[in-house]
C-alpha cells in the first residue's frame, strides 16, 4: 500500500521485529513504520490484550502522523 501513496504501517512482535524490519527492506520499503507488541501475545488475559492493543493504537497514530 505504500508504494501505491497510501499510508500504511506494520504491526509486529518484538521476537519478529527484526525480521519485519527485513522484510520491509526486501520489499522495497525499509522506511515502513512498525508498531511494535510484546512477545508472546497468546495467552494473555483480555485485561493485558485491552491495554496493550490500547498502547498500539496511541503507537500507530504517533507513526502515521510522523510524531514517532
Amino acid at each position: 500500500m505504500a508504494k501505491q501513496g497510501k499510508a500504511a504501517i506494520a504491526v509486529c512482535s518484538t521476537a519478529f521485529l527484526t525480521l519485519g524490519r527485513a522484510q520491509a527492506r526486501a520489499l522495497g520499503n525499509g522506511a515502513l513504520p512498525i508498531a511494535v507488541i510484546p512477545h508472546p501475545f497468546g495467552g494473555r488475559k483480555r485485561e493485558e490484550v485491552r491495554k496493550i492493543a490500547e498502547q498500539c493504537v496511541e503507537d500507530i497514530a504517533k507513526l502515521l502522523s510522523g510524531a514517532a
